[in-house]
């Protein structure tokens, strides 16, 4: 029974490990919304209804046309990033983060340039039911006054502002966007005007958001966003082509594993109304991917200014940001596990400076702190062990009966009472593994969304603990020790069946790792060397259990009594 439960932990843990995708909060359900050129059905929540604007737009008198004569680029830089934004649609056209690369080693463009080449770039504007200006704006040159590039990386100023306007026949359009020194916030301020009367419109984030250097079979990639203090997050088969949502919104986003493009409320209220969308892409002999594209809705001239961060899901940073937008880091179930761990990893590596070996100490640590259930778990199954004599003979004495025959419950009984007067609790072995369960997860969590681990070099050839060890090194030395200490560690039942299940173990969880981040393998390394060390002690220092003295039937067994 005991080897069945251990059993049954090392399967679950791997449907846990396996199935991580799964672990996210319960999703709204969603109706079936237009396909894309079609206005969207206002809302995927039972009894969420969409809103028109409360009092009758003002009128403004006719602008005059203005536009520029060529396209025309203007460079943006501050202390943390780097970006282009075009004068075509007023749109940005890269957006570069200057203290991270991509995989290749790069600077990191969480623009993905040829998707945004078919499906346009960011901040670009949405006017629904009036196709023939959402074609005039998609074909707009802006004109702006701002020189072709501004530094705030070296300047005096906190803020420098770009302004865009447009203005034929009856559309007329202006776009502002202020950044600023050490944020990376930036503010925007959107107006459009239809025949002189205030038109509604969407400001949208499209082409997918993110490394685009990433394994697409490994990328995370969701639209998400904020309502009533509760999150919800969408992949892309979760979207439909065109959706419009109406609440109170703290935010909406897109993100990958380590960054985020948030769309925030400026002062004065939250956001009543998001649009999530996907577009759907097929490379020349390639599988289809799905981009998606989020965006918030405004209304000139009281509902067009937002906020709208940028950046890594770091930490600090984002508490820096406000808008509780550290809910951003996704730690999954066990969240009340795996920020302390933060806390204490970042504490380690403050005094080190090097992730690796902070992963190692905190390991040792966690291990050193789970010794008495490690200890207990040991000791209950040594119990077991030398009890296998006697649990044989009783079930040698009811073999022969079926498995309906009611004096099988005899049998449990006579087992029960074994394990009651030796006090064996035949799942004394099983609980104090499960009670580690938590850690083990919450590790895992920890470890593939700090951004913190993205990189971050260990020794010789671990150049990035938030990838995978291609050499194989490590899950190699993994799988070892985990075979060293299934040797070392005393089995409950001597079934070679189960011996040779238990055998494969190693093996199905080295090659599961092997793909993983090499700062988990190393944990998992790190652990089971403690482990090692751990049950060398206990086995050296610890007198080994004897068997009991037990009659059973007319047979007698003579043995030692349990200390």
């Amino acid at each position: 029974m005991e080897r069945r439960l251990l059993i049954a932990f090392a399967l679950s843990f791997l449907v846990i490990m396996l199935s991580r995708p799964l672990w996210e909060p319960a999703r709204s359900p969603h109706v079936p919304s237009s396909s894309q050129g079609v206005p969207a059905k206002k809302s995927i929540e039972p009894g969420k209804t969409v809103t028109s604007p409360s009092q009758e737009p003002a009128t403004e008198a006719v602008a005059e046309p203005k536009s520029a004569d060529i396209d025309r680029l203007i460079e943006v830089e501050t202390d943390l990033y780097k970006l282009t934004l075009s004068n075509r649609e007023a749109v940005v056209r890269s957006w570069v983060l200057k203290r991270y690369t991509d995989s290749d080693g790069k600077p990191l463009d969480l623009i993905n340039q040829r998707k945004a080449d078919m499906f346009g770039y960011p901040l670009g504007l949405k006017i629904d039911k009036e196709e023939e200006a959402a074609q005039t704006l998609r074909k707009a040159l802006f004109f702006s006054a701002s020189p072709p590039r501004l530094d705030l990386a070296f300047s005096a100023a906190r803020s420098q502002s770009v302004s865009f306007e447009f203005s034929e026949r009856n559309l007329h359009v202006k776009k502002t966007l202020t950044f600023h020194q050490g944020s990376y916030t930036v503010d925007i301020n959107c107006a459009v005007w239809l025949n002189a009367r205030p038109s509604h419109f969407y400001l949208l984030w499209r082409s997918g958001f993110g490394d685009s250097t990433v394994d697409e079979r490994m990328a995370v990639r969701r639209a998400l966003y904020r309502s009533e203090s509760k999150i919800t997050r969408l992949k892309a088969n979760d979207v439909q082509a065109e959706q419009e949502i109406s609440d109170s919104f703290g935010f909406v986003a897109l993100e990958d594993q380590y960054f985020a493009a948030v769309f925030l409320p400026a002062a004065g209220g939250p956001i009543t109304r998001i649009q999530i969308s996907r577009d759907e892409y097929v490379p020349e002999n390639a599988k289809k991917e799905e981009l998606l594209k989020a965006g918030v809705f405004g209304n000139a001239p009281d509902q067009g200014q937002f906020k709208l961060f940028v950046g890594p899901k770091d930490t600090e940073v984002l508490q820096q940001a406000g808008h509780d937008l550290t809910e951003l880091i996704d730690y999954g179930w066990f969240a009340v596990v795996c920020k302390p761990l933060f806390f204490v990893l970042k504490g380690i590596y403050r005094y080190c400076n090097n992730y690796g070996l902070a992963i190692i100490l905190l390991t040792i640590l966690i291990n050193l702190a789970l010794f008495p259930l490690r200890y207990k778990s040991i000791v209950s199954a040594q119990k077991m062990q030398k009890l296998q004599p006697q649990m044989k003979l009783i079930q040698e004495k009811y073999k022969k009966l079926k498995a309906t025959d009611p004096k099988k419950q005899q049998m449990n009984s006579e087992v029960m009472a074994l394990y009651k007067q030796h006090g064996v609790n035949p799942l004394g072995g099983c609980l104090p593994l499960l009670l580690q369960m938590p850690f083990f997860v919450a590790f895992y969590n920890l470890l593939s969304v700090s951004i913190e681990l993205r990189h971050a070099p260990f020794v010789f050839w671990i150049k990035d603990l938030s990838a995978a060890d291609k050499t194989f090194v490590l899950p190699i030395l993994m799988t070892i020790s985990m075979i060293i200490m299934q040797k070392m560690t005393p089995t409950p039942s001597a079934d070679p069946v189960q011996a040779k299940m238990m055998l494969a173990m190693p093996l199905v969880f080295g090659f599961m790792l092997a793909f993983t981040s090499s700062g988990l393998v190393l944990y998992w390394l790190t652990s089971n060397s403690v482990g090692v060390v751990q049950q060398y002690l206990m086995n050296k220092y610890r007198p080994s259990l004897a068997n009991p003295s037990v009659k059973h039937g007319k047979k007698k067994v003579s043995q030692k009594s349990f200390p």
